[in-house]
C-alpha cells in the first residue's frame, strides 16, 4: 500500500473531529468572526479534516454590485461558520470606473473595489486608502482602489487574477468574483423603440412615461467559470440589495446565470430595497420587486426580507430633496399568508454623506440597510 501524505480515517470519524475542531476554533474568535486564519493550518496537517470543516461551513453567495453588496458583505463577514463569495456586476461604465474602462481598456473596478474593502481584514488605514478619492489634479474624481485594480489587470493581463492578488494583499475574508470576464455593454430598449446604451445612461432613463421592453447586453457576456462553481455549491444565494437596473438585474441577465440558479440547490434570499428610484421603480411595492426578480430567474425565491422600521424625519426630508416624494418602498404583503416573508428592523440610522468629487454621488442612496441588522436576519435563516 502506498504511503499517503495524510492519515486515512472513516468519514464518520473525520466529521466528528471536524465538528469538535470547529467549535474550538469559534471559541477562540471574537463574536461573529469567521475563523479563516485557523482553518489554513489544517491544510498541511490533515487535508481530510480541512475539507470536512469547510463542508460544515455554510456557503453564502451574494449577487450585486457597489453599495448594496458592500452593505450586506460588511455584516456577513462578522458571522461565524460561513464561507462567503461575492459575485460582482461588470456593467458599470460611469464615473472613475468609466474613465478607466474607456482610457485603459480594463474591466470596471469600482464595484469590485467596494466588495474587497467590505471583506478586508486589514487595518482601517488600508481600507480607507482603497476608498480614497482624489479631489484635485488630473486624478480628480478617481479612487485609489480603482487605479490599483486597473494596474493589477495590466500587470497580470487578467482582471480576475488581479482581483485574487488584491484579495491577498487586503487580507480578504472570502472570495470576490467578477460575474463575467467579458466586457459588458449594458443596454435597454423602451416600448417606443428607443435604445439606451451604457449603464450610466440606463441609470438616468425615465421609465414613467415609456415602459421598459427589454434590458440586455449588446455583446456576448458569459458567466465566469468561478462564478458557476460558487453558485452551484452555494447553500444560500442573496440577490441584492442595490440599484435595481444597474446593479441587480445586470447580473441576472448574464448568459448562464439563470441556468446555474436552477441547477443549484441553494435557498434564494431576496432583501427588498428600502427605496425606489424616481422615474424607474417609482411607487413599486414589495410584491413588485418579488414578481419582477422571479420573472428574470424563472424561479421562486425562498426568503423575502422586508424592513419594518421607519426612517428618521431627517432621512425622509433629505431623500425628498434628492429623489422626490414617494420613494420609500411600501409593504403590500401584510395581508398575505406567505411564510417566505420575514419582517425585521433593517434600516440604518446613519445620515449618509458623499465626497463632492464623487461623480456618481447623485445616484447613490441616502437611506440604506444596516449591515449588522441585515446579517443577523440572514443568520436566523441559516441557523433554522
Amino acid at each position: 500500500m502506498k504511503n499517503t501524505p495524510f492519515p486515512l480515517a472513516p468519514k464518520q470519524q473525520i466529521a466528528k473531529k471536524a465538528r469538535k475542531e470547529l467549535k474550538i476554533i469559534e471559541r477562540r474568535q471574537p463574536k461573529y468572526e469567521v475563523p479563516s486564519p485557523y482553518l489554513t493550518r489544517f491544510i498541511l496537517k490533515d487535508k481530510f479534516l480541512f475539507f470536512a470543516i469547510l463542508q460544515l461551513m455554510k456557503k453564502i453567495v451574494t449577487v450585486g454590485g457597489g453599495t448594496g453588496s458592500y452593505t450586506v458583505l460588511s455584516g456577513l463577514k462578522q458571522l461565524k461558520g460561513v464561507s462567503l463569495t461575492a459575485l460582482v456586476s461588470m456593467a458599470d461604465n460611469g464615473g472613475s470606473t468609466g474613465i478607466l474602462r474607456d482610457e485603459l481598456g480594463v474591466l470596471p473596478p469600482g464595484d469590485v473595489r467596494q466588495c474587497l474593502v467590505a471583506l478586508s481584514e486589514h487595518t482601517e488605514v488600508v481600507r480607507k486608502l482603497m476608498n480614497y478619492r482624489f479631489d484635485e489634479g488630473s486624478l480628480s474624481g478617481h479612487s485609489f482602489g480603482n487605479i490599483f485594480l486597473a494596474a493589477l489587470e495590466k500587470v497580470t493581463g487578467d482582471f480576475a487574477k488581479g482581483v485574487e492578488i488584491a484579495s491577498e494583499i487586503l487580507k480578504v475574508k472570502g472570495t470576490v468574483v467578477p460575474i463575467t470576464k467579458d466586457k459588458a455593454e449594458l443596454a435597454l430598449i423602451l416600448k417606443d423603440g428607443t435604445v439606451i446604451d451604457g449603464q450610466v445612461n440606463v441609470a438616468n432613463v425615465n421609465l414613467k412615461n415609456t415602459k421598459l421592453k427589454k434590458i440586455y447586453y449588446k455583446n456576448s457576456v458569459k458567466l465566469n467559470e468561478n462564478a458557476k462553481g460558487a453558485l452551484f455549491e452555494a447553500d444560500y444565494i442573496i440577490l441584492g440589495p442595490g440599484n435595481y437596473y444597474c446593479s441587480i438585474i445586470p447580473n441576472l441577465i448574464v448568459d448562464g446565470f439563470k441556468e446555474m440558479i436552477h441547477k443549484s440547490k441553494a435557498k434564494l434570499i431576496l432583501p427588498i430595497n428600502l427605496t425606489n428610484k424616481q422615474e424607474q421603480t417609482h411607487n413599486w411595492k414589495v410584491l413588485n420587486y418579488v414578481k419582477d426578480i422571479e420573472k428574470y430567474i424563472e424561479k421562486k425565491v425562498d426568503f423575502i426580507l422586508v424592513n419594518n422600521e421607519s426612517p428618521t424625519r431627517e432621512q425622509i426630508e433629505n431623500y425628498k430633496l434628492e429623489e422626490g416624494v414617494g420613494v420609500l418602498v411600501q409593504d403590500n404583503t401584510k395581508n398575505l399568508n406567505d411564510k417566505r416573508i420575514i419582517r425585521e428592523p433593517l434600516l440604518s440610522t446613519t445620515i449618509v454623506t458623499f465626497n463632492k468629487k464623487d461623480a456618481r454621488r447623485a445616484y447613490r442612496s441616502l437611506i440604506r440597510h444596516d449591515s449588522k441588522k441585515l446579517a443577523l436576519c440572514i443568520e436566523k435563516i441559516i441557523k433554522k
